[in-house]
């Protein structure tokens, strides 16, 4: 997510607002409360672990304003060590 200027303006096209967004993480299992604390608002959240359970998949799905919302999101995730977006 380097291209935040082209990923708002895909948003932008794509979306009305509000709009519910899809937001998909894996993370390492140390860091699970890091990334739960970004949404700690959201209702929709689930977290499934790997099978090996080093890992964890979470999908948070959030009610957005705008391409804003969702860029200021994975701008907060991308300080947690390890993750990955999908």
């Amino acid at each position: 997510m380097k291209d935040f200027q082209q990923f708002r303006k895909l948003l932008d096209e794509q979306c009305q607002w509000p709009s519910v967004y899809t937001f998909k993480f894996i993370v390492p299992k140390a860091q699970k409360e890091e990334l739960l604390a970004i949404f700690s608002s959201c209702s929709e959240v689930s977290v499934r672990e790997s099978s090996q359970g080093k890992y964890l998949s979470v999908t948070a799905n959030m009610v957005m304003c705008s391409s804003d919302g969702i860029v200021a999101v994975y701008e907060a995730v991308a300080g947690i060590k390890g993750i990955i977006a999908l």
